[in-house]
C-alpha cells in the first residue's frame, strides 16, 4: 500500500505518490494527440422546408375543448454531407429532438421534404422503412443507463441490432462482428459476457455507440450523447465519435447544449430557436461576428475559467414563448436586445428572411448589413478579463 506524503512548504497538502518530488512542475506544456477531421464527401441528407406540427388540447389536464397547435419545427432547410459533424444547438424546446425523431421515422412530417441518398423518407414511419433505410438512420440516446435491456448481455444486444440489420450469414459471423465493433469503440472482448449492470456510464455509451453503427450507418444522430457523463468520460466519448466517424465516413448529427463540445467536434453549426432555423454556417463563422442575437447569447453563457479570455455578459430578458402560441414575427423578438435597433415593428410583423453573408453564413434576422458589421466578439482571447 502506498502511503500519503506531506508536500514540503504547505503542511496541509498530501499526496498517495512516493516520486511526486520526481515531477517537473515547470517542464513546459505538450500539446496531446490532436483528433484530424475526415473530408468531406457529397451530400447524404438534404432537409426541405420541413415542418413538424401538433394537434394537442388546449386544456390538456381535463380534456376536451378546443385544440391548437404547437409547432415543433417549421420549414427547417439545410443539407448534411458524407463524413460531416453538423451540431444543432438551442435551449430545451426549441425542436432539437422533435426533427431527429421525424428523420429517425418514429414522426412523419406535416409537411416538407427528407431526402436520404436523394430518396424521400420523410412521411415513411419507421414500420414502413426498408432494413437498410433503418439501418442507414441510427441514434445514440442521451441516458445510456436506459437504452440497454438489463436482461441481456452486452453481447447478445448487438448480435440483436445485427439480425435486425440483417448483418452476417450466420450466428458465426455475427459474433465475430460483434466481437470486431467491441474492438471499434475500444471495450475489452470480454465485455460480451457482461450484464448491463456491471458496466459503468461511459462504457454503456459506448455499447450504445457500437449498437449504433452495426448496421454500419450513412447518419447517426447523438443526441446529447455526453451530457449524463463526467467531464473525463466525455473528452473520452467525443474522441471516439470522431475517429469511428473518420474511420467510417458517417454523417454525425450531434444535438447538444454544450458549446464547447460543439467547437471541438463539430465542421458546420445549425442553432435552433422555438422551431427555427435562426444560423447556420461552418463553426467558426457561427463563433465569430456577427451573429444572430440569439446566437450571441448562447456564446455569452458558456463558461470559462482560463482568466485570460474576456467575455460579455449578455442577459435574456422575459420568458421562453410557446411553442403553442409562439409571437407575431420573428420568433426571437420579444427578448432580443438588438430590437430597437430595427426600424418600426418590422420584427413584430414579419418572420424576417434568412440572410447569406460571406461564404454561406446564414442568419435570420431583420438587422441590416451594417448592424452586423458593427457586432463584436462575445469571446475575446488574449485579453485580460476584467
Amino acid at each position: 500500500p502506498i502511503p500519503m506524503e506531506s508536500v514540503p512548504g504547505n503542511d496541509r497538502h498530501e499526496t498517495r505518490c512516493i516520486r511526486f518530488q520526481e515531477i517537473d512542475w515547470q517542464a513546459p506544456l505538450e500539446l496531446a494527440e490532436v483528433k484530424e477531421k475526415g473530408d468531406v464527401g457529397e451530400v447524404v441528407l438534404k432537409m426541405d422546408k420541413l415542418k413538424k406540427y401538433y394537434q394537442v388540447a388546449a386544456n390538456a389536464m381535463f380534456g376536451g375543448g378546443n385544440t391548437k397547435v404547437v409547432k415543433a419545427n417549421e420549414s427547417l432547410s439545410f443539407e448534411a454531407h458524407e463524413s460531416e459533424t453538423l451540431a444543432i444547438v438551442g435551449e430545451s424546446g426549441c425542436g432539437k429532438s422533435t426533427f431527429a425523431k421525424v428523420l429517425m421515422g418514429l414522426e412523419t412530417a406535416t409537411e416538407g421534404h427528407i431526402y436520404l441518398d436523394g430518396k424521400d423518407i420523410g412521411g415513411v414511419a419507421i414500420d414502413d422503412r426498408t432494413t437498410k433505410n433503418v439501418a442507414d438512420v441510427q441514434m445514440v440516446f442521451q441516458n445510456p443507463f436506459d437504452t440497454l435491456n438489463p436482461s441481456m448481455t452486452v453481447g447478445r444486444q448487438i448480435i440483436r441490432a445485427l439480425e435486425i440489420f440483417r448483418i452476417g450469414k450466420n450466428e458465426k459471423e455475427r459474433k465475430q462482428r460483434m466481437l470486431e465493433l467491441l474492438d471499434l469503440v475500444k471495450l475489452p472482448r470480454e465485455f460480451a459476457t457482461r450484464m448491463p449492470r456491471q458496466l459503468s456510464g461511459g462504457q454503456k455509451q459506448r455499447v450504445g455507440i457500437a449498437r449504433a453503427f452495426a448496421g454500419d450507418a450513412r447518419i447517426v444522430v447523438a443526441d446529447e450523447p455526453v451530457s449524463a457523463l463526467d467531464v473525463s468520460v466525455q473528452a473520452a466519448v467525443t474522441d471516439l465519435l470522431m475517429e469511428i466517424q473518420r474511420e467510417q465516413k458517417t454523417t454525425l448529427l450531434f444535438i447538444s447544449h454544450d458549446l464547447s463540445i460543439v467547437r471541438y467536434l463539430s465542421d458546420r453549426v445549425m442553432v435552433m430557436y422555438l422551431g427555427h432555423v435562426v444560423e447556420l454556417g461552418d463553426t467558426d463563422q457561427v463563433f465569430s461576428p456577427p451573429y444572430h442575437p440569439y446566437t450571441e447569447a448562447l456564446l455569452s453563457a458558456v463558461p470559462i475559467a482560463d482568466t485570460k479570455v474576456k467575455k460579455k455578459h449578455i442577459v435574456l430578458e422575459g420568458d421562453v414563448p410557446s411553442a403553442m402560441n409562439p409571437p407575431p414575427g420573428c420568433p426571437f423578438q420579444t427578448r432580443c436586445r438588438w430590437k430597437s435597433q430595427v426600424p418600426g415593428d418590422l420584427c413584430e410583423r414579419e418572420v424576417p428572411p434568412m440572410v447569406t453573408m460571406a461564404d454561406g453564413h446564414q442568419i435570420k434576422c431583420h438587422l441590416s448589413a451594417q448592424q452586423f458589421a458593427e457586432m463584436e466578439p462575445v469571446i475575446e482571447v488574449g485579453t485580460a478579463a476584467g
